[in-house]
Parts: structure tokens; sequence; C-alpha cells
């Protein structure tokens, strides 16, 4: 009796630890299953934040492609022309800008065109859209055909709050009974509706705008020294595609007068400021560029010349050896010449 209660005993004991066992490996097992969840979405959260942005530097050659347009005022189908009208035109003139910023939220960065505020247009005005195909890595122009290839004088695309267009006429009417415009689903074309969704007008002022005029497209490889280098000597190959930025800063000549360029586009001349028209080629014996500019009264304008150092002008009464303007409406004397100051 006493050795089957013995065996009794100790069976329960053996069924009790093994039950603990199970217990424990069941514990060690959900402890796993749920760390390597929790392993698995961490994974999931960092692939995602560092999902690689799409490299903006595609658009410079488009942004080239309008600065040469605007030097040369002369355009093709590809862009739109009437940015190159207004840019020099000498009755209505009107600067253009440009910026990138995701407008349907898919991670690519549009480049935006807009006409700058000014006595003509009293707010940003879109003129072309262009995006970045995230399989192909090619530049897309969203604005084109008969309709959306002519934005900025009679017809305006405006751009809401919920990320689609609003198309509509000059006279506040919209264009075809109300249409809109959306970003189809993968990004890379705009989708016309009947009518626009009715969401608020976004604000464009606030956006980061640069200046078509003076922009560079070579920022992406440019060193500390080579954005020195830019804004204290004219660079002829940007001053030929109509990009002015290496003439920025004040010039003084030696009988105290003073000529400022602004990278926003105006040109202080002997204390009257005036908006900057357009930079293009003047050759002598070389590359001497003519920088005009808009005066309501334009007649006996004086003629503003970029010479670079080193380069022979129509009288070599100036110093040869430096970056100078000449300004002067007759024959040129020392104190026509004007060096950089700043």
């Amino acid at each position: 009796m006493k050795k089957k209660l013995l065996l009794l005993v100790t069976g329960l004991s053996s069924l009790a630890l093994l039950a603990a066992c199970s217990n424990q490996s069941n514990h060690l097992s959900s402890t796993n299953s749920s760390s390597s969840v929790e392993q698995s979405q961490s994974d999931n959260s960092e692939s995602s934040s560092e999902e690689e942005k799409v490299d903006t530097s595609a658009y410079d050659d488009i942004i080239s492609k309008y600065q040469t347009a605007v030097a040369n005022n002369q355009t093709d189908d590809s862009l739109n022309f009437l940015v190159v009208n207004y840019a020099n035109s000498q009755t209505s003139p009107a600067s253009t800008v440009y910026t990138y910023r995701d407008l349907d939220g898919n991670g690519v960065d549009e480049l935006v065109l807009a006409f700058k505020p000014g006595r003509l247009f009293k707010e940003h005005v879109i003129t072309d859209i262009y995006t970045i195909s995230k399989d192909s890595g090619q530049v897309i122009r969203l604005t084109e055909g008969p309709q959306l290839g002519m934005l900025g004088e009679r017809m305006t695309l405006a751009y809401l709050k919920d990320n689609t267009f609003s198309y509509y006429g000059s006279a506040g009417a919209m264009a075809g009974g109300g249409s809109g415009y959306r970003f189809s689903s993968d990004g890379q074309s705009l989708v016309k509706e009947d009518s626009d969704s009715g969401a608020e007008k976004a604000d464009l002022s606030n956006w980061d705008w640069k200046d078509l005029s003076s922009a560079s497209t070579n920022s992406s490889s440019s060193t500390s020294s080579q954005t020195q280098t830019s804004s204290t000597a004219l660079k002829p190959d940007e001053l030929k595609n109509g990009n002015y930025k290496s003439a920025v800063g004040t010039w003084k000549s030696s009988n105290g007068q003073t000529i400022t360029i602004t990278s926003d586009g105006q040109l202080n001349l002997w204390g009257s400021t005036y908006p900057i028209d357009k930079v293009s080629s003047n050759q002598y014996v070389s590359g001497i560029y003519s920088l005009t500019y808009v005066d309501s009264n334009p007649t006996g304008n004086t003629p503003i010349q970029l010479c670079p150092k080193g380069v022979s002008d129509a009288s070599d009464a100036g110093d040869n050896s430096k970056d100078r303007i000449l300004a002067t409406n007759g024959m040129p004397s020392q104190e026509d010449y004007y060096y950089r100051v700043d």
C-alpha cells in the first residue's frame, strides 16, 4: 500500500513539473513572437522614413532652357511662350520665379514656374509645372497642350488647398463651366474634371520662390569657394544664358557714382531704380553683355554693359584687368567705368 501511495505522489509531482515547463515554454514563445512583430514593425518604419527623395537637379535643364529662351527672345512648343514674351516686353514686363514643391504629396517635388507679383500681376500666377517619374527619373511637363500650355495671360490654373486645381479665365468665370484638374494616381499627369473641387485657394506668397533670371543650375555641384567666386566675378557662361547673378552687387566709379544690381531684378542707376529687363550679348572684340532695364520714358536710356576682366571693350579707357560696368551714352572716359565694391 505504501509503495502504491509513493508511486501516486511521484506521478503527480511529475505532472506538475511538466505543466510548469509547458507554461514557461509557451510564455517564451509568446514573448519571442511579440518581439519579432515589434522588430518587423520597427524595420518597416525605418525603411519608410529612409525612403530616398527624388533628386530635383533633373530640373536644371528646364531652368536653363527657360533662361536661354528669355535671353534670346525665342521659344518653342516645349515652353510657355508667355514667359518669354513678358520678360522681353518693353510696355508690360513681368519676371518669372520658380520653386520646388510637392503638390500632390507623393514624395516628389514638382518644379513650379510663375509670374512674379508686380505692376502687371497682383499675385503669383502659375505658368508651368513639371514633375519627375519615380520609375524612370525622367522630367515630365504637366502643363502642356492647347489649354495648360498657355497659362498666365487669359487663363489661370489656381492651386487649391486639397492638392487640386481650378482652371478659370481672366474675367473670373470658370473655364468650360467651372473646370478643374487633379493629379493622376501615379502623379505623372493632370486629369481634367468637369468642375473644380470647390476647395479654398492656396496662398502661394509664402512659397520659397527664386528668380529665374538669377538662378544657378549647378548648385548641386558647387563648393563654398565657387559660391564666393560667383559673387565676386562676372561669369560669361552665365551671362550668355541671361543669368546676371554674377553681376549682383554695388559698383562704383572714380568720381563716386554707384550702380547697384539686386538679386530680385532691380537696377539702381544714379539714385533711380528700374526693373531689369534682360541680359544679352553685345560683341566687341569678345564677350560684352548688355543689361537692359525698363524705364517709363525709355528714350535716351543709358546703355549698361557688363565687361568681364580681360575683355576689351569699345574704347579700353577703363581697367581691362578687372570686371567692370560701362555706363555712358557718349564716348567712354575713365569716369564711365564702375568697379565692384560689394
